[in-house]
């Protein structure tokens, strides 16, 4: 009944949160020594979710326009599937004296940008619910 999207969005929605906690628990030990800042990659996870056949490329109309434009139709998974694509950050530029390489700057940027799309995809969600309420309203008036 319900179109692929809800399932898209709605994991889109866990991975975004799984994030949020990762980037979280990187500031709280900014300043525990020896800890090793953690990444989730957005794009990686929701990739996994989608099986490569059921992917359908974006009409472009030139070279111009965007790169990779992929349709994801992304089923929900278990409990610890997000975990295998948790990873330490590995910046070993310059080697940090007490091993701890959690980088205070780019951790507040990535909780603004994840916040970011995070509204975006909950304002996607809550407007295919106002559309699917308005159709079933209207239909039986």
């Amino acid at each position: 009944m319900f179109s692929k999207i809800y399932d898209i969005l709605g994991e889109s929605l866990n991975v975004l949160d799984g994030r949020q906690n990762i980037i979280a628990s990187n500031i709280a030990n900014a300043n525990t020594p020896g800890y090793r800042a953690k990444t989730l990659n957005f794009e990686d996870v929701m990739r996994s979710l989608v099986p490569s056949e059921s992917l359908l490329p974006m009409k472009t109309n030139s070279v111009k326009d965007l790169s990779n434009g992929d349709i994801y139709d992304a089923a929900p998974n278990g409990s610890g599937f997000i975990k295998s694509f948790v990873h330490n950050q590995t910046d070993e530029s310059i080697p940090p004296l007490d091993g701890n390489t959690v980088d205070l700057s780019k951790e507040m940027t990535d909780m603004a940008s994840n916040a970011i799309r995070f509204e975006a995809v909950a304002g996607l969600l809550t407007k295919k619910f106002t559309m699917l309420n308005y159709a079933i309203t209207q239909a039986n008036p």
